[in-house]
């Protein structure tokens, strides 16, 4: 839910993306709650519907396609509705989703974490309204929605009404900041408690040959992709999604970024990071060397931890990896993104023709059998169950190919009170080899540091608010601005404080104090509203 940077070198500053703009796309009035015929006849027969789901490119060829595979024949056989899968490229959605908009022919239900994607479509009236849909033809979501009112809270746009539908999950961690714990124990250093201390680590990781080896070919760090970016923003209390409240007033984030981008500068001038992570916008190379014993410090979304820690460990047997606390910064300390308990990636099409279906269809996905078998598989196949109820996997690497890749088939399903005392993640960890021991500390650890409320992710939104698409087309004026902060990092004489206030120039005279005006404004009459970080701790 956390909103998610793109190119690598916005990156680099994560200068605040605005939404995905649906420019000249929008619909001529709204169609209206409920528009549509409804999902039955009076032959009984199924609905039809379109769903989207997000091609990550992991469906192993054996077991065909996103659209196409044993799950979406289950779903079919089980669900009240005939759907149709449209895959999706998990990589920036909205560049194909907006041309099927603009052209009539998006998919029923939308499925995306992204909430400035989903803003720019309310704005655009492509979005249909929920309340009187639930209301009428709901069983299951609408009991949702009562036990767990964050579901609503965050469901709902400015005008009152619903629009996005979710799940409610636990708060988990999404992403973990790890260090070589064999290099620190080599080097004789201490987990880095403030940035100054990282600096200091990364310098010793560079330079005083941790791997044994003779030769100065480590680096203490990456910039290489995305997700090696971001631990900075975190460090540094970047907001992930909107602007910083700074003494009860909304701010843009200069101070932050700027202070990004000089320790950046630090690492960039002194040699400490591959001086080509500009060109790894994918971190494909950032992600070689580490697996092969090149990186101290790597940053990674636990769901590629089990499959890089392996590679690492064939590569390199006796690396030991750990995860740490984000070290102080002069922000404070923060965790990086969590996964929230409750996130709407969920909204419907305004165009389309049977709404009553796909609210059935989100009811059906929130239904125990279809929750226990998208999340566990079907029993007898993929688990058993164990004394406490639990699945316990009959063959891991059989779950591997069949079932660990179906995740986003149930986006907007629940948690129940079977599944949730279950851990799905340690239900992954074959724990009777050595590196299934490790990893699974890592996961406990990670935990520990990380699950914390004392210790808030940065920013106060958790999803950034819906602005109007005026305000969204002043600051996709100025979405270069992240280029400023790239060239002062890279060039030994232009200071990150020369960039904020180039930077500074180009926001004011694209009309930027009109955004910061319409937050202030949005603040002060939506306080109660609001879902905040900290509402990720909140279990009703």
């Amino acid at each position: 839910m956390i909103n998610k940077k793109k190119s690598a070198l916005l990156a680099m500053t994560t200068v605040l993306a605005a939404g995905s703009l649906l420019a000249a796309c929008g619909k001529e009035g709204d169609k209206g709650e409920g528009a549509g015929k409804a999902s039955e006849g009076a032959d009984g027969k199924k609905g039809k519907i379109s769903v989207m789901v997000y091609d990550r490119g992991r469906v192993p060829a054996e077991e065909g396609t996103y659209d196409k595979n044993r799950w979406t024949e289950w779903i079919n056989k089980n669900a009240p509705a005939e759907v149709t899968f449209v895959p999706i490229p998990r990589n920036k959605p909205e560049d194909k989703l907006n041309v099927l908009l603009a052209s009539g022919s998006a998919p029923d239900f939308i499925q995306d974490y992204n909430p400035l994607n989903k803003n720019a479509w309310y704005a655009s009236k492509q979005l249909m309204p929920l309340d009187d849909l639930i209301e009428k033809h709901s069983v299951e979501y609408k009991a949702l929605l009562n036990k767990y009112p964050i579901l609503r809270k965050l469901g709902t746009q400015d005008d009152g009404k619903l629009y996005e539908v979710g799940a409610f999950t636990q708060t988990d961690i999404n992403w973990v900041f790890l260090v070589r714990n064999d290099w620190l124990k080599k080097l004789n250093l201490e987990v880095p408690k403030t940035t100054e201390e990282l600096y200091n680590v990364a310098k010793a990781f560079t330079e005083n040959d941790p791997d044994g080896n003779g030769k100065k070919d480590t680096f203490g760090i990456s910039l290489g992709g995305g997700f090696n970016q971001n631990i900075f923003n975190w460090i540094f209390g970047l907001p992930g999604a909107g602007y910083a409240l700074e003494d009860g007033k909304m701010v843009y984030p200069w101070k932050q970024m700027e202070a990004i981008a000089d320790f950046k500068k630090r690492l960039y001038q002194d040699g400490l990071i591959d001086k080509d992570f500009a060109a790894d916008a994918n971190g494909e190379k950032a992600k070689r060397d580490f697996v092969n014993g090149k990186i101290g410090f790597y940053t990674m979304q636990w769901a590629d931890v089990k499959a890089t820690f392996e590679a690492l460990k064939k590569n390199v047997p006796d690396a030991q990896l750990v995860p740490i606390a984000l070290p102080k910064s002069s922000f404070g300390q923060f965790v990086p993104a969590l996964n929230p308990p409750a996130q709407t990636p969920g909204v419907v099409n305004a165009a389309a023709k049977d709404p009553v279906a796909v609210i059935k269809y989100i009811d059906f996905l929130n239904k125990e059998d279809t929750v226990k078998a998208l999340k566990w598989g079907l029993e007898g196949e993929h688990y058993k169950l164990d004394a406490n109820g639990c699945p316990a996997p009959v063959n891991l690497e059989k779950n591997k190919k069949e079932k660990d890749w179906n995740a986003d088939y149930s986006m907007v399903s629940s948690s129940t009170d079977a599944t949730r005392k279950c851990d799905p993640r340690i239900m992954e960890i074959d724990t009777s080899s050595p590196v299934g021991q490790e990893y699974k500390a890592i996961l406990e650890t990670a935990r520990k540091i990380y699950l914390n409320p004392a210790t808030p992710m940065p920013g106060f939104f958790l999803n950034a608010p819906a602005k109007p698409n005026e305000l969204d087309m002043i600051e996709q004026s100025v979405s270069k601005l992240g280029d400023e902060y790239t060239k002062a990092i890279v060039t030994k004489d232009y200071t990150p404080e020369k960039a904020t206030q180039t930077a500074k120039d180009m926001w004011t005279k694209a009309g930027g104090g009109k955004i910061d005006e319409w937050y202030n404004t949005f603040y002060s009459k939506n306080k109660d509203k609001i879902v905040t970080v900290t509402d990720i701790y909140e279990k009703k």
